[in-house]
């Protein structure tokens, strides 16, 4: 209930007369005189706590021994820095393995020439195979031509003829021709007939060429068909190998992260607060080792009421006070730090029907510490 306060003698009789007949007394509410408009309308939020703007649990990443811890509690480290280090023999010796792995392979498929000798034996197999087909077609067109054995029938026809007619005319007359002429004609003819038969033969021997050298074409054909399937089989290594590198490299990838994992690093600026593991125990993944909260920034945390949460929202400027400072007739410049609000919760909290807020402090002073109560007074 608000004080009253009486200006007069008067008021004092008037209250003296309301006690005595047994009415209830009057309330006079006030506000005092050095309260402005402005500092009335600031809302004080309640139950405001300080949190450290990261807090994090660092887990041991990876199973096995602790080697060494590097910070003790209360080390202040930068984001990056290492805090631990686990036993890393079998992680370096997997990543050194790793990398000879990879390294033999790409020797082998720097020397692999496979793809190589393949196309070379396709491209001399090409030429080889078109010009087997030119000379099948020219043996083809050799056989086909007969004009040479119907030359040497003509011939033999016509030596045949002449000595026909020398026969005929011998029998008419003995001495129409002499013995001389008579065997000159025979030999003609004798000659015609071998000549025909040696054009026949010539003939029989182009067109076994023809059939012989269209065979050798076949051949060449079947052989570039072959060198194909070997160029496809041997490009299909190649990519088979540049895929099995990939993997080679991803594998040493994963082994040099599997090192680096050994080592506990800092995931932000702060201060170790809790070291709890000690060097010598076993890790398993996950388990925390060590406790680290940032206070560059810190957060305060409180609530307010409905009605006062409808005048916030983020942005707005809020002050932080000691509560010692507050509860003080004056609170020194010192005990005050400017913050600013920056979450209304758009949910009320069932329990105390209240309304969650968040401020933040970006450069706190040192007074000012995880953990702690504060008023936190927020300027709508």
């Amino acid at each position: 209930m608000t004080h009253c306060r009486f200006r007069s003698p008067c008021h004092l009789s008037l209250l003296a007369l309301l006690a005595c007949a047994g009415l209830p007394l009057p309330v006079i509410a006030q506000q005092p005189a050095n309260v402005s408009k402005s500092a009335a309308a600031v809302i004080t939020a309640r139950a405001c706590r300080v949190q450290p703007g990261d807090a994090a649990d660092i887990p041991s990443p990876e199973r096995g021994p602790l080697l060494k811890l590097l910070v003790e509690q209360g080390s202040v480290v930068q984001q990056g820095d290492v805090l631990a280090e686990l036993d890393q023999d079998e992680a370096l010796l997997a990543l050194k393995l790793a990398e000879q792995e990879l390294l033999a392979a790409q020797q082998k498929q720097a020397s692999s020439r496979l793809g190589q000798v393949a196309a070379a034996a396709l491209a001399e197999a090409e030429r080889q195979s078109e010009q087997a087909a030119l000379d099948a077609q020219q043996a083809q067109l050799s056989a086909a031509d007969t004009s040479s054995m119907r030359l040497a029938a003509a011939k033999e026809a016509e030596a045949a003829g002449a000595l026909e007619l020398a026969e005929a005319s011998r029998r008419a007359s003995p001495r129409s021709v002499s013995e001389r002429e008579y065997l000159a004609l025979t030999s003609q003819r004798d000659q015609a007939v071998i000549a025909t038969q040696q054009a026949k033969h010539e003939t029989e021997l182009a067109a076994l060429k023809a059939r012989s050298m269209a065979k050798i074409a076949e051949q060449q054909l079947a052989a570039v068909a072959r060198l194909r399937l070997l160029l496809e089989t041997a490009e299909g290594t190649e990519r088979a190998e540049l895929a099995q590198l990939d993997v080679m490299k991803t594998t040493v990838e994963i082994a040099r992260q599997k090192v680096q994992r050994r080592r506990l690093v800092a995931p932000f600026a702060g201060i170790v607060t809790e070291r709890r593991k000690a060097a010598g125990e076993w890790l398993e993944p996950g388990e925390p080792v060590l406790r680290l909260i940032q206070t560059s920034r810190l957060m305060i945390d409180g609530v307010v009421s409905i009605e006062e949460s409808q005048r916030l929202q983020a942005g707005q400027t809020a002050r932080v006070r000691r509560v010692a400072a507050a509860a003080a007739a004056a609170a020194a410049n010192s005990d005050v730090v400017v913050a600013r609000l920056i979450f209304v919760s758009p949910e009320v909290d069932a329990l105390n029907d209240a309304v969650r807020v968040r401020a933040e402090v970006p450069q706190p002073p040192a007074w000012l510490r995880p953990g702690a109560q504060v008023l936190l007074e927020i300027v709508p």
